[in-house]
C-alpha cells in the first residue's frame, strides 16, 4: 500500500521537492558563517603545561585572497603571575575546508608545523589541534580580532 502511494506520480512531484528543500536546509544551517574571505580573525587556547605553567597558542589571521596569512604563537607562561617562559612565532598560510574544519601550516624556527581548528556552525568555543607539542591544543576561542 505505501509503495502504490509513492510510486504514485503526484506523490513524488511533492515528497522529491520537500527531501530536497529539507537536505539543503539542514546541510546549510551548519555550515560555519564566520570567518569568511576577507574576514580578520584571531584564535587562542590554553592547557596544562605542568606544575604551574600553562602552554598556550595564538593565531592571528589577515585575509590573503581565497586565504589567509597567519602568524602562529606558541609556548608556556607561568600560571601565578602570567610571566612568559618560552615564546615560538611561525608564518604561514591557512584555509577553509571542504569539511568543517579550518587549517593552516606555518615554519616556525625551520620545521614546518600544521594546526586545525573544528568550526561548529555559529560556535566560537572551538577545539583546536597543533601538531608543535610546544603549543597548547584542546578548546579555545575564535575572534574577529576586534
Amino acid at each position: 500500500m505505501i509503495s502504490a502511494i509513492l510510486d504514485h506520480p503526484v506523490t513524488r512531484l511533492i515528497v522529491v521537492p520537500l527531501l530536497t528543500a529539507s537536505y539543503v536546509a539542514t546541510s546549510h544551517a551548519d555550515e560555519p558563517t564566520f570567518p569568511q574571505r576577507g574576514d580578520i580573525w584571531h584564535y587562542g587556547v590554553q592547557a596544562p603545561g605542568g606544575r604551574g605553567v600553562t602552554r598556550y597558542a595564538t593565531v592571528e589571521a589577515t585575509p590573503a585572497g581565497s586565504s589567509w596569512t597567519v602568524t602562529v604563537t606558541c609556548g608556556t607562561h607561568e600560571t601565578r603571575t602570567g610571566r612568559i617562559l618560552s615564546r615560538h612565532v611561525g608564518k604561514g598560510t591557512s584555509e577553509r575546508g571542504r569539511g568543517p574544519g579550518l587549517g593552516g601550516t606555518y615554519v616556525v624556527e625551520g620545521v614546518r608545523e600544521n594546526f586545525i581548528l573544528t568550526l561548529r556552525g555559529a560556535e566560537l568555543d572551538l577545539p583546536s589541534q597543533f601538531t608543535d607539542a610546544r603549543c597548547a591544543s584542546g578548546v579555545g576561542q575564535l575572534s574577529t580580532g576586534d
